[in-house]
């Protein structure tokens, strides 16, 4: 180096060594410029040299750092650490002493070292997201603590093709936190949004582990002809939300509005889920690890009646009731009373039986970092579930692997795989056809014969027929095994072409492959009451639904490709423009084919070669689909004050007939920011933020399905295989349906109002949303095509609809010395309504109602005698009514219940809402999340709900049920399903309220101190509990109350789960 300042010399040290300088620039001026060599020679050797005579010296502090200082000055090092109010080390702040450019950073381990001239200096403490704090130094070791900023002015969130800062949004757009989501134990990402975003709402089904995948609805029912979930993108790729590990996950943003999802078109008509996964940050080299234990049980089951006698006993009324022979002879029922709950003759619970406990564990170990060139993150998780009923075992495995770096000076390049895979092992029947038979099955007999032999029961008596087959029998007639895998695999180029443009490119591959087996078998099973010379019966071979082997192998591969070009410029600084335009290809293709024999030499064989091709089936299918599109968007703001966006995309589909499949899609928004207008800004300084937001936009569904499944050809003539009428020899192919060749995309529009206010730096705020979004040209069959044309009615656009609702988000987040607390709460209503429908379904799909209304007679109590049947108007059922039937109201008040008496309620609940609470104080934390539905309506009916359905035992309700000595105007008299005087029509009386309000996770943790950190060289270390679905507020008289509709009463139960967990970080 050629006439060299020593700050010069010091900042080529840096850069090639690790070494960092502390100084005051005054001591730099003291040295002339220098000649210097650093060739092959040590840089201490070199510096040495350089200060000779100057009166300057140096030394190190640490490893890292070294400071310069006069030979006489007299220098206090000042050593200390930066925590954040949890007590978590801070590393990567700016400590500098006030006044000068002495200064330096904390590391790893959020420890700093400073030499200032005296104890007067004041050290300024500097990190982003981090209130600034001035403190005066001290001789002792330093605790400074710094308050976190309103993160909700400074957060980045994910928005299509790019990140905007939430403060600088003009849509609907709402986001949440892998960390936060992650409170909950649950294995599945679906699961842990619920609650979580205004405006999104999940229902999950069952708690059935791998098939748990919660149904996500983004403001409302948005179509019945084509999907009606959302579009759902794994950094920036198709992808499913179900395979990936919650801990994977950053975080997890909502695109609601049409404004900031058009950039989407034709797939985000139901709204946009992005998922942005983990990646390395730059400075750090972490090791972590988190690993849970825990178990499993129903959140709750019904009580049925399994006091054997009292069954027996209802069983013959009800058979009585419908003028039939009686299920037991009274010496039956005596033999039950003379042995009350023995082995012989129990009192069997069979709900009990089935639903035991499931013990869970998940395990994950990441590996991330990165330097201001390369960033890393690689993860592998492990979770092992069984279910709560006998033999389903399920296994998850994920890998992540994110790797950037920066290739070249203006080039950055990098890739992204993650991958899944689940291996299930169940009973042939498995959810609720199998929780069925426990309700199905009667306690008057266990699962296995009371001789100790090991044998399989079936039913009590070998004279009771019309019963289902048991769980035991499914559990000893076969098995399902289930092979998925998964792979989003992608690879981008990032280059920055020039000052402000930037020009971004993305493939990808996402890959699915299932392998399915299903084998089954006979087995004997016997009754369970021996016969008059004491032997036991076989009545039964099990039951299974064939004996053989199916399996089936389905496979899926979208190919995807996207080019960005993004272009930002500030003009007269308060002018900042941001224009991005693009261009996206996919292309899918998914084939299935499927096999079956029978008659195979043993049970265990599980190929299909091993059985002889007599009577064998043989299934295939294939199926494509592409999309091409040009998409752009524009943004501008004025000094952060007034915000502009708009969006459009060109999209053309091989799903619509070429004359129709280009449609293009688009919205735009505004912001006023009032908080930056002078006469807000420097006379209200407890405002951080006041915005004002509108939004209107046009979006696309090109998802069309028919009855539910997808329908890629929905235009086309499809011809299906037949055979000649007159000879199963001669095959061919028939026209089985007819199409409309016009057929277009459903659309729809919304506009969007909002508001967002944030006070006191960040300690309150309130986010408000106004949506009316309405749905036109929705797809569905012609309902008014008469069966004599004999084919299939064409999919047409025939129909439209309305959802409109408000969303409100409040946030409180405060901090008292070393406690802090607070509070969100989420509220989420909407009201839809048809519009328009191409022929209308009375009292279920109508113009002006909510779509498929429940449509019942209502039933408003018990008839209590002949006389009072007499004297009410005439009932709807056909037969002869007795006291104890149910009793329905006369709307119309005409004398006669008919059909013009039904009423109508909305399937759609009043509203739905959540919130949540939490504490943290010297590393001990604890939250609250609960989670509720009001005016939720289901329609039930069968196995538990109405007695004797298949022998099933009656809810414990029917002991308070109508008799001449017990006039109860609320239960009927017992009965068999499918009596008239009860369910001989629909009525309220089967209609159940779903409402319900659940503490949906409690969680606890703390972490250890850094001195014991320390001792197992680690950053951090958290031991934590955790318990998920723990109490539930409802009137619902089933399992419960979330669920995926309407349908059977006996369901498979949401999972209470238990949890102790660890997380460590080094």
């Amino acid at each position: 180096m050629k006439k060299a300042t020593l700050k010069q010399i010091c900042k080529s040290i840096e850069s090639q060594t690790t070494i960092h300088f502390v100084y005051n620039d005054e001591i730099l001026k003291k040295v002339r410029l220098t000649d210097i060599n650093f060739y092959n020679s040590a840089w201490t050797d070199v510096l040495k040299e350089v200060l000779e005579s100057t009166g300057i010296s140096f030394r190190l502090l640490d490893e890292n750092l070294a400071v310069l200082t006069l030979i006489n000055d007299n220098i206090i090092v000042v050593k200390g650490k930066v925590t954040d109010a949890k007590g978590q080390v801070v590393p990567g702040v700016n400590v500098v002493e006030k006044g000068t450019r002495n200064g330096t950073v904390t590391n790893e381990k959020g420890e700093f070292n400073l030499s200032v001239k005296d104890l007067s200096a004041v050290l300024t403490f500097n990190f982003i997201g981090f209130e600034s704090r001035e403190v005066t130094a001290s001789d002792g070791f330093m605790t400074v603590v710094l308050q976190e900023q309103d993160k909700s002015l400074e957060e980045v969130v994910v928005v299509g093709y790019g990140t905007q800062k939430k403060v600088n949004l003009s849509g609907s757009v709402a986001s949440v936190s892998g960390r936060t989501m992650t409170e909950r134990p649950a294995p599945n990402v679906q699961n842990l949004l619920q609650g979580r975003i205004a405006g999104l709402d999940v229902v999950q089904s069952t708690g059935e582990p791998g098939r748990d995948n919660g149904s996500l609805r983004i403001r409302g029912f948005g179509s019945s002809g084509a999907s009606p979930n959302p579009l759902i993108l794994v950094d920036g790729v198709v992808g499913s939300i179900s395979n990936l590990s919650p801990q994977d996950i950053e975080s997890v943003t909502v695109l609601k509005d049409a404004a900031s999802a058009s950039i989407y078109g034709s797939r985000a008509a139901n709204g946009v889920i992005l998922v942005t996964t983990k990646k390395g940050k730059a400075g750090t080299n972490d090791i972590e690890y988190t690993g849970n234990w825990g178990t499993s049980e129903a959140t709750k089951f019904p009580e049925l009646i399994t006091n054997s006698v009292t069954y027996m006993e209802m069983y013959n009324q009800a058979k009585a009731r419908s003028g039939q022979a009686a299920q037991y002879t009274q010496a039956q029922i005596d033999a039950y009373k003379a042995n009350p709950n023995s082995a012989q003759y129990p009192n069997f619970n069979w709900l009990d039986y089935v639903l035991g406990k499931g013990p869970i564990q998940n395990h994950n170990l990441s590996f991330l970092g990165g330097t201001d060139k390369n960033n890393y993150n690689i993860s592998l998780n492990y979770l092992d579930q069984n279910s709560i009923t006998k033999g389903y075992l399920y296994k998850r495995y994920n890998g992540l692997v994110d790797f950037s770096t920066q290739a070249y000076k203006r080039i950055k390049v990098g890739t992204n795989v993650n991958f899944s895979y689940q291996d299930f092992k169940a009973p042939w029947l498995t959810n609720d056809d199998l929780l069925l038979l426990a309700y199905a099955s009667a306690p008057t007999f266990q699962p296995f014969l009371p001789d100790g032999s090991g044998r399989v029961a079936s039913r009590d008596y070998v004279s009771s027929g019309g019963t289902n087959r048991t769980v035991e029998e499914v559990y000893n007639t076969g098995a399902q095994f289930t092979k998925n895998y998964n792979i989003n695999a992608q690879a981008f180029l990032d280059v920055d072409l020039a000052k402000g443009l930037k020009w971004y490119s993305k493939a990808a591959v996402t890959f699915f492959n299932q392998d399915y087996r299903q084998r089954q078998f006979a087995s004997p099973s016997f009754a369970y009451q021996p016969n008059s010379t004491g032997d036991y019966q076989q009545v039964s071979n099990g039951n299974p639904s064939f004996f053989g082997l199916r399996q089936t192998s389905a496979r899926n591969i979208t190919k995807i490709f996207y080019s960005t070009l993004n272009y930002t410029k500030t003009i007269a600084d308060h002018h900042n423009i941001s224009a991005l335009a693009g261009y996206e290809q996919q292309e899918n293709r998914s084939t299935s084919i499927g096999g079956s024999r029978y008659d195979f030499p043993n049970n265990t064989i599980m190929e299909l070669d091993g059985s002889s091709p007599k009577d064998q089936s043989l299934s295939g299918s294939s199926f494509e689909w592409a999309l091409q599109s040009l998409f752009g968007r524009v943004t501008y703001d004025y000094k952060g004050k007034y915000i502009l966006e708009g969006n459009i995309r060109y999209d053309g589909t091989s799903r619509v007939d070429p004359k129709y499949r280009w449609g293009t899609f688009g919205g735009g928004s505004a912001a006023w920011k009032l908080s930056e207008e002078s006469f807000i800004k420097n006379k209200v300084s407890w405002l951080d933020n006041l915005k004002l937001r509108a939004s209107y936009g046009v979006l696309g569904n090109q998802e069309i399905q028919t009855d539910g499944n997808p329908n890629y050809y929905p235009y086309q003539d499809i011809l299906s295989n037949t055979t000649y009428p007159f000879s199963s020899l001669s095959s061919g192919v028939l026209l089985s349906r007819l199409t409309q060749k016009d057929l277009k995309w459903e659309k729809t529009a919304i506009t969007d109002f909002g508001l967002d206010v944030d006070l006191f730096k960040g300690k309150f705020g309130a986010t408000v949303d106004w949506y009316y979004k309405n749905t036109t040209d929705i797809l569905a069959a012609r309902a008014d095509q008469p069966a004599s044309v004999g084919l299939v009615p064409p999919v047409v656009n025939a129909g439209a609809m309305v959802n409109k609702g408000i969303e409100i988000e409040l946030r409180h987040q405060n901090q008292i010395g070393e406690f802090t607390y607070g509070a969100n709460f989420i509220f989420n209503r909407y009201r839809n309504k048809v519009t328009k429908v191409l022929a209308e379904s009375i009292g279920t799909i109508e113009v002006g109602q909510p779509y498929n209304n429940f449509f019942l007679y209502d039933w408003i109590g018990v008839f209590q005698s002949q006389q009072e049947i007499d004297n009410s108007p005439k009932q709807p059922n056909s037969g002869t009514l007795k006291p104890g039937d149910l009793k329905i109201r006369d709307v119309s008040g005409n004398g006669t219940v008919g059909p013009e008496d039904r009423i109508r309620i909305s399937r759609f609940p009043d509203y739905t809402y959540s919130f949540s609470v939490n504490a943290g104080w010297k590393g001990f934390n604890l939250s609250a999340f609960f989670q509720g539905v009001e005016g939720q309506k289901v329609q039930v009916s069968q196995w538990g709900y109405e007695p004797f359905m298949q022998g099933s035992a009656p809810p414990t309700k029917f002991l308070n049920a109508w008799s001449p000595t017990n006039p109860s105007n609320t239960v009927p008299a017992v009965y068999l399903t499918g009596y008239s005087g009860v369910s001989g029509y629909t009525s309220t009386y089967f209609l159940q309220d779903a409402s319900y309000l659940r503490l949906k996770n409690l969680y606890l943790s703390y972490t250890l101190p850094e001195l014991i950190t320390k001792k197992v060289a680690a950053k951090s270390i958290t031991v934590y509990l955790s318990g998920d679905n723990l109490v539930t507020w409802t009137k619902y008289e089933g399992n419960d109350p979330e669920r995926a509709g309407s349908g059977r009463f006996a369901q498979f139960p949401q999972l209470r789960i238990y949890t102790a967990g660890l997380k460590i970080k080094y």
